[in-house]
């Protein structure tokens, strides 16, 4: 539990809206921190939100990588009023999200394209390493990774998922992904059976596809407009890869290719894959 009086130097505006939370600028103990800010959560009581919370920062806590978006803990303002205000503290990223940045006029060579890679591939590793079915991250999309000024690739868009639905519960509304429909990450086998077991593979599909978006810089299934039965015709009947770019270098194609195979099986695992990303990547930089 963070004290209100421990939060320092808050911007105004938020830096980020969406239909649930603001998130702000601030700082906290020496570091700048992004401080999520819930809306509409006045109905939450604060003794449920804390006991949620603290079993899942001892969860949290076993997570600690740097590829992994840091969470510092969480706050209640107005805690004994009639409209608590609920806050959660995390690391700032500088550069926001992965898709901000591939949206961006930032240069990316094939080295730093190949490390945001192995970056992305080692927060799901990290997360994968636990047998529990719960710490999959099961939406994997290129807005739930941040980037720091470093242009070092977080994991993050999991963080105290259990303590941000207790404090949702008011809100209706669906946060939607800006302008890509989540299908696009879905593996053909989920696409193809409603009733399909979530699993690692899945998982790796889902991170074949953000991979594929930091070589291509490209939004997924631009073509299909989003259409639905478009998206499910092109990956489930048609075995369909977006192509990659020509220049794209060989051994890191393959991995991307790789995570995107139709067959669950013929997918590597996250150890693999960061394994083989690495020797990609110190290729790359001796070249």
């Amino acid at each position: 539990m963070i004290k209100p009086e421990e939060l320092m130097n808050i911007e105004k505006k938020p830096i980020m809206t969406t239909p649930t939370s603001e998130v702000y600028k601030g700082e906290f103990g020496g570091f700048t921190v992004a401080i999520k800010k819930y809306k509409g959560a006045s109905n939450t009581k604060p003794g449920e939100v804390k006991s949620v919370f603290n079993k899942e920062v001892d969860t949290m806590k076993r997570f600690e990588s740097p590829n992994i978006l840091r969470m510092f803990g969480i706050c209640i303002r107005e805690e004994n009023t009639s409209n608590p205000e609920f806050l959660v503290i995390m690391e700032y990223c500088e550069k926001g999200s992965l898709r901000d940045v591939l949206n961006s006029k930032h240069e990316l060579l094939w080295t730093r394209k190949a490390s945001m890679c192995l970056d992305a591939a080692q927060g799901l590793y990290r997360l994968h390493l636990t047998e529990d079915i719960i710490k999959l991250h099961m939406s994997i999309t290129s807005s739930k990774f941040l980037v720091d000024e470093n242009y070092r690739v977080k994991l993050g868009g999991f963080e105290l998922a259990k303590t941000e639905t207790s404090l949702k519960k008011t809100t209706k509304e669906k946060e939607k992904d800006k302008n890509i429909n989540s299908l696009c990450y879905s593996s053909p086998q989920q696409l193809g059976n409603i009733n399909h077991p979530y699993s690692k593979e899945c998982e790796i599909y889902s991170l074949g596809i953000v991979l594929w978006e930091i070589v291509t810089r490209k939004n997924p299934f631009e073509d299909c407009g989003g259409d639905e039965k478009i998206i499910y015709k092109k990956v489930c009947k048609e075995k369909y890869q977006e192509p990659l770019p020509a220049d794209c270098p060989e051994f890191l194609g393959e991995l991307v290719n790789a995570c995107r195979a139709y067959e669950s099986s013929q997918r590597p695992s996250a150890g693999v894959l960061v394994d083989k990303l690495r020797s990609v990547v110190v290729q790359l930089e001796n070249h």
